[in-house]
């Protein structure tokens, strides 16, 4: 069965929104080679999961996003205390890979939170409700028996 047009591509805004994007992104990458590929080594994960994330809002690519662009902030800070934000430089930062790797464990952190945060809340609220029922148990039949309701 064929999905209908609108499941299919988004209309208006959305597709002026990512020429825009493209374009930002192109013009960075002009004016600003060396950090935008630095930028996109540290974020590869993260764009990676955008292309692949495809629930409505991308809940879990914007975590990963967030968390890899947080621990991209030092890199980027080390690149331009190194003299000049050229290419050269962020090839020799990315022959190191302990620059990439902090980002990329965020991105796997980020991920990984997004996995294991529901589950998690679903144990706890199970918990919850499973210790709820058994005091209203207990309550119910203190009752019956104060009340001489036996049954």
């Amino acid at each position: 069965m064929k999905a209908p047009k609108s499941a299919t591509a988004p209309k208006g805004k959305g597709n002026i929104a990512i020429w825009l994007q493209g374009l930002a992104c192109g013009t960075c990458v002009a004016l600003a080679p060396g950090p935008s590929m630095l930028v996109g080594v540290l974020l590869a994960p993260a764009i990676a999961m955008l292309m692949v994330d495809r629930t409505p809002g991308r809940p879990a690519a914007r975590a990963v996003l967030l968390c890899g662009a947080a621990a991209s902030v030092g890199p980027l800070t080390m690149l331009w205390r190194m003299g000049g934000a050229n290419t050269g430089n962020s090839l020799a930062m990315l022959s190191d890979p302990a620059v990439f790797s902090g980002p990329w464990a965020a991105c796997a952190a980020g991920w990984l939170l997004t996995q294991m945060l529901p589950i998690g809340i679903r144990v706890v609220l199970e918990a919850t409700s499973l210790s709820r029922a058994a005091r209203l148990r207990a309550e119910r039949e203190r009752l019956a028996a104060e009340w001489g309701l036996e049954g």
